[in-house]
């Protein structure tokens, strides 16, 4: 038989997988783990959210819905971001329903990125924006925000944008932040926004964590900037249906229009009666991610003040569920040595920063999106080991 791989685009052979994914993998085989990598949160879908896929398939919701998603759908998401953020999209131009937000993130990129365009990803970063980038022969840069709080500041920005001008094609903020856990003020980003409206630049804003906001008011920069934004989110993170795969994608109706062709070519559309639990979640369960909110922001003043014990240093989370905790200076190896060290020998599995950015940084996360009794027995065994 031939071996046809030859054909696979060469870039691909080059494009590494996810460090996240195989360490989990690798730690998940070690037996009596508690796991604290993957962003999956361990609370069931509200049960009304599940009676209302039920109901859809009892209604025989079985065939092709439009591509850019249901009406109702749609319109739940309009309402939805209305009556949350202020943010006004229209029902029929401006919302595509995509396959989680990974498709709505895909869309954007894939339809925007071209040989040797720049996509700026401020570091650390979820890692999919830079493998999005170089699949199409894009280039990813990082912006280190190691320095400035992990947080991109308006100088930080200015700097870049200039140093590669009209290669600029797309500015990523994923906030709250995965991994760190901060975000942005409202003064935090309206100085970003100054800077971004002076530059002909698509602002691709993941806001996946946006009901998971502790302590600063969430503000969408699409919100400040709603023709160079293209917005993103999802019901997985804030109604605990990662399952379901059903994220949006907004934007100006003339960037909409083109990239529904990308959606519609890759996904078709997704299915209805997963649609039609979303429909639910959104016209009736902000009383859902604020239940869960309460609980996470538990979580993390639990976490905080047993790392203060132990004396770790960390970033001290705003939103998500997840902390940046930094090695520890005694330890010389580097951050996934000592994430393997935690794992073989006190059996906690994290991730290591080289996960979420390049170079030497000294950082681990932590998911939250785990029961306190999971977390408590986690910190005895970190503790057991650091005596």
């Amino acid at each position: 038989m031939n071996d046809v791989s030859f054909l696979v685009k060469e870039r691909l052979r080059h494009i590494p997988s996810s460090l996240m994914r195989k360490l989990n993998k690798k730690y998940s085989d070690i037996g009596d783990m508690v796991m604290l990598t993957v962003g999956e949160p361990d609370f069931a879908t509200p049960d009304h959210i599940k009676l209302a896929a039920l109901q859809s398939i009892l209604a025989n919701h079985s065939h092709y819905a439009p591509n850019r998603g249901t009406g109702q759908l749609r319109s739940a998401i309009s309402n939805y971001l209305l009556r949350q953020f202020e943010l006004d999209y229209d029902v029929n131009t401006q919302i595509i329903a995509t396959n989680g937000a990974t498709e709505a993130i895909s869309t954007a990129i894939n339809g925007i990125i071209d040989q040797d365009d720049v996509v700026l990803i401020p570091a650390p970063a979820f890692n999919l924006y830079g493998i999005l980038a170089a699949q199409n022969g894009g280039t990813p840069v990082t912006i280190n925000t190691e320095t400035t709080g992990f947080k991109l500041t308006p100088q930080l920005l200015t700097d870049y944008l200039e140093k590669y001008r009209d290669r600029v094609k797309i500015v990523v903020l994923n906030y709250p932040n995965n991994p760190t856990g901060t975000t942005y003020s409202v003064t935090e980003i309206q100085a970003l926004a100054d800077v971004l409206r002076r530059y002909p630049v698509v602002v691709l804003s993941d806001e996946v964590y946006s009901e998971l906001s502790y302590d600063v008011d969430h503000v969408s920069i699409a919100k400040l900037l709603p023709q160079q934004t293209l917005y993103v989110n999802s019901a997985s993170k804030s109604y605990a249906m990662t399952g379901w795969r059903v994220g949006y994608l907004c934007g100006p109706k003339s960037m909409i229009d083109l990239l529904a062709k990308v959606h519609q070519a890759n996904v078709a559309t997704i299915g209805t009666p997963n649609m039609d639990a979303a429909t639910e979640a959104f016209l009736a369960g902000d009383s859902d991610f604020q239940r869960m909110k309460q609980v996470y922001a538990l979580r993390r003043d639990y976490l905080c003040d047993a790392l203060d014990e132990l004396g770790f240093n960390y970033i001290r989370p705003q939103g998500a569920f997840y902390i940046y905790v930094r090695v520890p200076d005694d330890f010389t190896g580097s951050a996934i040595e000592y994430t393997d060290l935690l794992a073989n020998q006190a059996h906690v599995a994290t991730v290591p920063s080289e996960a979420f950015a390049t170079g030497k940084s000294r950082y681990f996360r932590i998911s939250y999106a785990t029961s306190l009794d999971n977390l408590k027995l986690a910190v005895q065994r970190i503790s057991k080991l650091h005596e």
